[in-house]
């Protein structure tokens, strides 16, 4: 699937920086299209945008997405870094892990995730 048609298919789910939009479509374009489907429907992603100093989401906006936030500090890393843990975190959504601040979880099981994350960006070049 194309960059530009991955981003449409967004439908204004992708807050952030023109390049932190780039990168976020450029990597799920290397996924198969039924794991860009699920993830253009189901995940809002947010960064420092260029577009409003600030916005609000209401809550029925997040009812049953997932939410990625992309940190102007990764940003500032290599596009190699980058690409990783955009990839690492569509894993966490595609892999159904769930969020260790909101669940009660052992390290060994935080560790789990987290390596099974990495495995499904290595999976894909990133």
């Amino acid at each position: 699937m194309k960059e530009r048609d991955i981003y449409r298919a967004f439908e204004g789910k992708l807050h952030g920086s023109t390049r932190m939009k780039r990168i976020v479509c450029m990597v799920l374009s290397h996924l198969p299209r039924k794991m860009i489907t699920y993830v253009t429907r189901g995940c809002w992603f947010l960064g420092s945008t260029d577009d409003a100093w600030a916005f609000t989401f209401h809550g029925d906006d997040l009812v049953g997405k997932h939410l990625i936030i992309l940190s102007d500090d990764l940003l500032a890393q290599s596009s190699k870094q980058i690409q990783h843990s955009v990839a690492h975190e569509i894993g966490h959504v595609i892999l159904g892990h769930k969020n260790a601040i909101l669940e009660t979880q052992t390290r060994k099981q935080i560790a789990r995730q987290e390596k099974e994350a990495d495995e499904f960006a290595q999976r894909f070049g990133m």
